[in-house]
């Protein structure tokens, strides 16, 4: 495929772009002829366009095309990170002043060498020139891909959005003649497309607009290729019929229903429904969507969790709206769940519009030209026919409602506005996007207790790094029904829903920013992986400890330490079998929910027991008189550090086990997510971190406070002490998650490298300072390495050394 790429690339290159390209090139190549000692070329920049530097691949180099100021392109030839699954991207940047430059020049060296065959397929119809001939397989390729949204990549979206942007001019050569099963085919192709895209995960879809622009540009070539397909001649046959079709794969072929004769036709697939009118056939200008009137919001609502075949459409039914609609008849229709039509009103002003601007102005003259009440001999002239104006385009109302916001979504970390209902999407292709009067929209909310407001989808970027997002202007509250459905009245034709307000963290996929983030995400795991095995080290070290000295291990604070070191083992196998490279085709959601179930729990039970340990040490250091621990303690303490964390996992799994469910097939791992991850762990976490804190800064200030009677040679032994007491007590209480609870919501990558230096290697501190350090346990440890012939001298000096220790003022236990 590449060897061919390189001799098409210059004659693919767009004509505009290629006139760009040729004066740059003129221009450079003219101006480096004046380079001299008083003279020297920097080079020449665009104030439009970041221009190429070579229009073919060359060993080590990417192919780039043209970029505007502010946009970010990806190569033409093949090259994908493996990591994010997206193509290597390079933003245009500058001003219009001093002109654009690329930020920089990301060679093949990035690019990984295993292709997926789909992401190929997908490419190769990006870039290579559609026809009449291909179009149908192309279309209806692309809709096969998408039909595993597991397997899909960010790169798959985007490249699908290239070739959905290059279908238009094709059906412009093709617009006579067309068969009606080969429009149909279209129809329905674009619609399946546009359906799997809301199947597809809501990472996939964000890291792709977010780099690309890739929904945006998705969402405007389906709605050129409908609006086209729409106006087209051919397509008023099929609407005189009044067909309904069903999309969805049925022994191989389109489903049609019964003739209307009412001048619709409508394609409805699993996720997404398609309705064209010509409202002067019969007057149908809308669309409406009901709920089955067999099932309540609650019951259909646990049939969509609890079985995903019933995650779209299947459970409605839809009627065709009237222009003259009574727009509180609809709104109290108890069943309705979204909805929209142009009103009678709207469609006269149109008409009023189309006749003004046709209308040619008589009262308006040219003020030099002779007046004909003076002339009385006027010259015979002959009178050319007067222009025609031309005639306004067909009128035709498209109505179009998604079933979730998967290509609706906003790319800015934060707080951003998500919909609290279905997107509804009206347009009359030819007729503009502002229309003379409001229109309504009818939506049901989701959540009823979250304040909402009316709003519509903006393409128009806010700043540099956001694409689309959700506008409330010009959308205002109509009326409200007691049932739960909101009139809406907006002057703008687009997609509407109605809008409550949410918080989502995207990752940083810029062009440079990606580099970086992945060779920091590869040394993150390398040092993970060494702090993760030092933990397992020290933790078999204690538990050896514990198997070879009974008498040890039957003290309380072995038995604690002995509980804690367990879940921090069970906790780093976890981490060392599970990441991104289990394939979630491989295993089941159940299996994946379990195994996300039981990381939730271990690293629960890690926190209480170190919790446990903040109680001893405060008790131990600050409260020095009385009884330490109460009556049972062990026992009381296992129960509740084993048995409360089970409880709270158990609630959310039974609630929802899809918030432990990897949410792409990239990057994430099977662990909470959602309200499991916010309110499950992060709040229990974050409240025993706190505690912890107050802890550890209570239990320091009484340590630090004991040598004030010692003299001063005892004050630099103490002070060794009260370091290393410090340190272990930094550990022990799980402190280092304080820079883990930093890197949420954040893209600085200092509290990640600190989180990863310091949280996995709490089983080697642990080991290090309840047995290495521990007099006791050492005392033990050489008197069984005195038994071994090679150790014998070393271990008799070590036992030796143990016999002299410090002044009991001047150093702490190491119990607990």
């Amino acid at each position: 495929m590449l060897k061919r790429f390189p001799n098409c690339l210059l004659a693919e290159l767009p004509a505009q772009y290629l006139d760009h390209y040729q004066t740059y090139k003129s221009l450079t190549a003219a101006l480096e002829t004046l380079n001299s000692e008083r003279f020297r070329f920097l080079g020449v920049n665009s104030t439009e366009y970041c221009l190429p530097e070579s229009l073919h691949l060359t060993p080590g180099k990417n192919v780039w095309w043209p970029a505007r100021l502010g946009e970010s392109v990806a190569p033409r030839n093949l090259c994908l990170i493996e990591q994010s699954g997206l193509p290597v991207t390079r933003r245009c940047l500058g001003d219009y002043l001093y002109g654009c430059a690329w930020d920089w020049n990301p060679g093949s060296e990035l690019c990984t060498g295993q292709h997926r065959s789909t992401t190929s397929a997908l490419y190769q119809y990006s870039v290579s020139p559609l026809n009449h001939s291909v179009l149908g397989e192309v279309l209806t390729r692309a809709g096969e891909i998408l039909a595993v949204p597991e397997q899909v990549i960010p790169a798959d979206l985007f490249y699908l959005s290239k070739t959905l942007e290059n279908v238009p001019p094709v059906l412009e050569q093709s617009e006579t003649g067309s068969p009606d099963e080969e429009r149909r085919a279209y129809f329905c192709n674009v619609s399946t497309i546009l359906s799997r895209v809301m199947y597809l995960n809501e990472t996939t879809v964000v890291r792709s607009q977010r780099a690309l622009n890739t929904t945006n540009i998705l969402l405007d070539a389906t709605e050129t290729i409908v609006n086209r397909l729409a106006v087209a001649n051919d397509t008023r046959a099929m609407m005189l019929e009044g067909d309904q079709y069903d999309c969805r794969d049925r022994d191989g072929a389109m489903q049609r229903h019964v003739q209307r004769h009412d001048g619709t036709v409508l394609f409805r697939t699993a996720r997404l429904i398609v309705l064209i009118a010509d409202p002067t056939v019969a007057n149908v200008t809308g669309l409406a969507l009901f709920r089955a009137r067999n099932l309540s919001l609650e019951d259909l609502s646990d049939a969509a969790e609890n079985s995903e075949s019933e995650e779209d459409f299947s459970g409605y039914t839809l009627r065709y709206l009237y222009m003259n609609q009574s727009l509180e008849d609809l709104l109290a229709e108890s069943d309705l769940e979204i909805g929209s039509f142009i009103p009678q009103h709207v469609i006269e002003g149109l008409d009023e519009l189309n006749t003004a601007f046709r209308a040619p102005d008589d009262e308006e003259q040219d003020p030099d030209a002779p007046d004909e009440s003076t002339t009385t001999l006027p010259a015979p002239v002959e009178h050319p026919d007067p222009p025609v104006s031309p005639a306004p385009p067909p009128l035709r109302v498209i109505i179009t409602i998604y079933y979730n916001d998967h290509a609706f979504r906003e790319t800015k970390n934060g707080t951003i506005a998500r919909p609290n209902s279905k997107i509804i999407s009206v347009s009359l292709p030819g007729y503009g996007s502002r229309m003379p009067d409001e229109i309504p929209i009818y939506t049901r909310e989701m959540a009823r207790e979250l304040p909402s407001r009316c709003g519509y989808w903006s393409f128009e970027a806010d700043n540099a790094t956001e694409f689309g997002h959700w506008s409330y202007d010009e959308c205002r509250l109509l009326n409200a029904s007691d049932s739960g459905v909101s009139l809406c009245g907006c002057y703008h034709l687009t997609s509407f829903s109605r809008l409550t307000k949410d918080i989502q963290m995207v990752e940083t996929v810029g062009v440079s920013q990606k580099l970086i983030a992945d060779q920091g995400t590869l040394a993150l795991d390398i040092i993970t992986a060494i702090g993760c095995s030092m933990s397992l080290l020290g933790v078999m070290g204690i538990f050896a400890t514990a198997a070879l000295f009974p008498s040890w291990r039957v003290k309380a604070s072995s038995k604690i330490l002995l509980q804690l070191s367990c879940a921090i083992a069970i906790e780093m196998i976890i981490i060392f079998l599970e990441g991104p490279d289990i394939d979630q085709n491989r295993i089941s959601q159940i299996e994946c929910a379990l195994l996300g179930g039981t990381f939730h729990y271990i690293i629960l039970v890690t926190f209480m027991w170190m919790l446990i340990t903040a109680y001893l040490q405060f008790m131990r250091y600050v409260k020095v008189l009385g009884q330490l621990r109460p009556a049972h303690f062990i026992l009381k303490a296992t129960v509740c550090c084993w048995g409360g964390p089970l409880l709270i996992v158990a609630l959310f799994l039974s609630l929802d086990y899809t918030l432990y469910l990897k949410r792409d097939n990239l990057s994430d791992i099977c662990y909470p997510h959602g309200r499991a991850l916010w309110y499950g762990l992060l709040l229990p976490i974050g409240a025993i971190i706190f505690v912890n804190l107050v802890s550890f800064v209570i239990v320091l200030y009484h340590i630090c406070t004991i040598p004030s009677n010692l003299t001063k040679s005892a004050d630099h032994a103490m002070t060794l002490a009260q370091l290393r007491l410090s340190v272990f007590l930094f550990f022990l209480l799980g402190l280092p998650w304080i820079f883990g609870m930093l890197t949420t919501g954040t893209e600085e990558k200092l509290f990640a490298y600190l989180f990863c230096l310091t949280a996995p290697v709490q089983g080697f501190v642990l080991f290090v300072y309840f047995v290495v350090m521990d007099p006791t346990a050492r005392r033990f440890w050489c008197r069984k390495l005195q038994r071994l012939p090679c150790c014998r001298a070393r271990a008799t000096k070590d036992a030796d050394a143990d016999q002299t220790t410090t002044s009991a003022n001047t150093s702490f236990n190491t119990y607990l």
